[in-house]
């Protein structure tokens, strides 16, 4: 194919483009925020993507300085902390939060 004819084909406007199902765009959509949310840690070790949650949370590249944060200032501080106070003290999710705690409490 011509180098011409390629440019052709990418610069004409007269051409009527083709296109597909208007995607939706993810940040548009709402969600009630997880912050918001009472969680019982009992109930939610049990379920089958308790594993999944964890493994995502400490896949985040700032999740070790996060915990570490977590572990030598803030829960010293106040033991008995939720999970939805320490994501709001980090600014995090409560997902990794509940990881951060999760691994507190498996080290104690």
């Amino acid at each position: 194919m011509d180098v011409a004819l390629r440019q052709a084909k990418l610069t004409d406007s007269t051409k009527t483009k083709e296109t597909s199902k208007k995607s939706v765009n993810v940040r548009s959509v709402k969600y009630e925020s997880g912050r918001t949310i009472d969680i019982d840690v009992a109930d939610f070790k049990g379920h089958p993507l308790w594993p999944i949650l964890i493994e995502t949370a400490r896949n985040n590249p700032l999740f070790a300085g996060n915990a570490g944060y977590a572990i030598n200032h803030i829960i010293p501080e106040d033991p008995k902390i939720t999970a939805r106070e320490l994501a709001s003290k980090l600014s995090i999710t409560v997902g990794e939060a509940l990881a951060i705690l999760e691994g507190y409490e498996s080290k104690s």
